[in-house]
């Protein structure tokens, strides 16, 4: 990316990613508070099983979803500056700009960026009562999924380097056997 580029989208998604985490944190707030001021409250005409039955309930488990879907949004700004610290990174180490180690080290990001959000959202998931567990469980899973999501992509971008490597390797033991045999010829038409 240009410098200038880069500038525009820093100005453009460093206020996004502060307002959806405030925003994240105030529902946190609400789901941990807001229970509190209705606790016990049955709602009546719903036939729900007894802990969906409360307000309180409803009102943590929405405010919790509310959470997530600004912590998503925040996430996908996120990854934009995980992709540019990854290209500096890769500068700083000295590995020049070829697009598979690139998006190999980006998966590795990724990768530890998966589960940093899935070791902090565990707890405050498993929190919730009654369908904490399981949101813990879905999370779980959703994890492990992008993991070997990206678990498979580096090995393809490993295995498409190496592919390409053996291919240029063939190509230069075939050229140089080609060239031998052409001097060994020539040699023996020179000499008779």
């Amino acid at each position: 990316m240009r410098r200038r580029s880069i500038r525009s989208e820093i100005r453009r998604r460093l206020p996004r990613i502060l307002i959806n985490v405030t925003v994240a944190f105030l529902f946190w707030i609400i789901s941990q508070v807001g229970p509190l001021f209705v606790k016990g409250i049955i709602i009546p005409g719903i036939n729900l099983p007894p802990p969906f039955n409360t307000v309180s309930s409803i009102i943590g488990l929405t405010a919790t979803l509310v959470m997530i879907l600004f912590l998503i949004r925040a996430v996908s700004d996120i990854l934009f500056f995980t992709d540019v610290s990854t290209e500096i990174f890769l500068k700083t180490l000295g590995i020049k700009e070829k697009r598979p180690l690139k998006r190999a080290a980006r998966d590795i990001t990724y990768i530890i960026l998966t589960l940093l959000l899935v070791t902090a959202a565990s707890p405050i998931l498993s929190s919730i009562p009654q369908v904490g567990g399981y949101l813990n469980a879905i999370l779980s899973f959703s994890a492990l999924g992008i993991f070997l999501i990206l678990i498979y992509d580096i090995g393809r971008v490993i295995h498409e380097v190496l592919s390409e490597k053996t291919r240029r390797m063939a190509d230069w033991i075939s050229n140089h056997v080609e060239e031998r045999r052409n001097r060994r010829e020539r040699n023996e038409r020179d000499s008779n």
